[in-house]
């Protein structure tokens, strides 16, 4: 494991540790359409403090917080995409489908990405040179066949305009995309289809899927350039992983607009 995962693993174990302390402990807070906790704050707050100790100087970007230290991202800048709870409302209903996700990025690409999920004692891991790793151990590279009628295929947890599909298979959601992509590269769905959403939410999970075999690109076909997203906007058109030989097979059964 490189440097970076090791360090990235390590702060998503301690930050996925509080979370567990306060799991059960926090109440459900407004936040637009969505909901927050306390335990998303300080969780964030954990993992932000640690990367200013080790990289004072590198841009983040954080789901409760923001952007921070931001200036131009080039294609050398180091910067972080962090999100504390992916799966906030899961968490709040005493359920085990949410992640610690933190990814390190340099420009446009993924460097290092970790998805640790504390309730379910799952960690997948993964840096853009070696495999991708479940609990310490490769995880095998994803099948490529075209999905069985039980096949299963994440998708979002409620209605987004525009967006439709028509998989034949079976269809389920988590309301956690790192936990639908981590658990897709474990081979326990055929894919995933993911709404417009913001780097913090999919990029380390993306990259672990990627090192397993798996293709993560827009509904478009286009390449994802996590630098466009670094001020914190959402992807401008949806999002599917799949194995890559069959992206192009579930992008023709996914509509948008």
């Amino acid at each position: 494991m490189s440097d970076i995962v090791s360090f990235t693993e390590d702060i998503a174990r301690k930050a996925g540790a509080h979370a567990v302390e306060l799991f059960g402990r926090v109440e459900a807070e407004p936040k637009g359409r969505s909901i927050v906790s306390r335990a998303d704050r300080e969780v964030e707050g954990i993992i932000i403090e640690a990367i200013r100790a080790a990289y004072p100087g590198d841009p983040i970007l954080a789901e409760e917080s923001g952007v921070s230290s931001a200036g131009d991202i080039g294609p050398d800048t180091r910067w972080w995409a962090i999100d504390p709870i992916d799966g906030t409302g899961p968490y709040l209903k005493g359920l085990p489908f949410w992640a610690v996700s933190v990814a390190c990025l340099r420009g446009s690409r993924v460097e290092a990405g970790v998805v640790h999920m504390p309730a379910l004692g799952e960690t997948f891991t993964a840096d853009a040179a070696g495999p991708a790793m479940r609990n310490g151990a490769p995880l095998p590279q994803v099948g490529q066949e075209v999905p069985g009628a039980h096949d299963y295929l994440f998708v979002p947890c409620g209605v987004v305009e525009g967006l439709s599909h028509r998989y034949p298979g079976r269809f389920l959601a988590l309301a956690s995309a790192a936990c639908h992509i981590c658990l897709t590269a474990a081979g326990s769905a055929f894919g995933t289809l993911m709404e417009p959403i913001r780097a913090y939410d999919f990029a380390a999970g993306a990259l672990i899927y990627e090192r397993a075999g798996g293709n993560v690109a827009y509904l478009s076909g286009s390449e994802i350039d996590y630098a466009a997203l670094a001020d914190g906007r959402r992807a401008p058109e949806p999002v599917l992983a799949a194995p890559a030989a069959q992206i192009d097979w579930l992008r023709e059964r996914v509509f948008w607009g």
